[in-house]
């Protein structure tokens, strides 16, 4: 396998812009307010709420810790990127729960 010499010298540059993202990633926040999740997802905050209440699960997409709601920037972007056709899941709990009593 042969490598350029100029490929090697581009080596030092790669990292330095890996570690600046590690950095970036690792200093950003992780826990959301409404307003936050608001300004984060584009909404505001009353549709945050709607989505809380019909769309987002407590436990995965949001937290209550001490009379506040928390948000999960990874659910949040994990729900923002899955497919709009998919089934709700919480259309499938009611269902099921429904079914159960």
């Amino acid at each position: 396998m042969n490598i350029s010499f100029e490929n090697l010298e581009k080596i030092d540059t790669i990292l330095d812009k890996l570690n600046a993202l590690e950095q970036k990633i690792s200093s950003e926040k992780r826990w959301l307010n409404v307003s936050e999740t608001a300004h984060y997802l584009g909404y505001s905050k009353d549709h945050i709420h709607k989505l809380k209440n019909e769309h987002f699960l407590q436990g995965v997409h949001y937290h209550k810790k001490a009379g506040r709601v928390l948000f999960d920037k990874i659910e949040l972007d994990k729900w923002v990127t899955t497919s709009l056709s998919k089934v709700d899941t919480k259309e499938i709990i009611n269902n099921v729960l429904k079914g159960v009593l």
